[in-house]
């Protein structure tokens, strides 16, 4: 269920994650979902959205399930270090 590799978009959330001492978890199964990250301690989903997008319909009815989940879902579609780092810190309150 888990894809082979990362994208770049990904690696650099890892990073940024890293850095903020926050344990996470990527691509574990919510449900029958594959959420890009888990970060559990603070109920929150991060999704990279890459070059190709998501599907919004398809998207929608994942986020909802994710939700009653009990998950915060953050959406990240900044693509460098910075500007995702700064995206993360601005979730995080930081």
């Amino acid at each position: 269920m888990t894809r082979k590799s990362h994208t770049l978009q990904e690696n650099l959330i890892a990073k940024v994650l890293d850095e903020t001492g926050l344990r996470y978890a990527r691509q574990t199964p919510v449900g029958k979902y594959l959420p890009d990250f888990i970060v559990t301690e603070i109920n929150v989903i991060i999704e990279a959205d890459g070059p190709f997008g998501h599907f919004a319909k398809r998207d929608a009815v994942r986020d909802e399930y994710l939700k009653e989940a009990g998950y915060e879902i953050w959406h990240i579609t900044e693509k460098t270090y910075k500007d995702i780092k700064e995206r993360l810190w601005q979730e995080l309150k930081l």
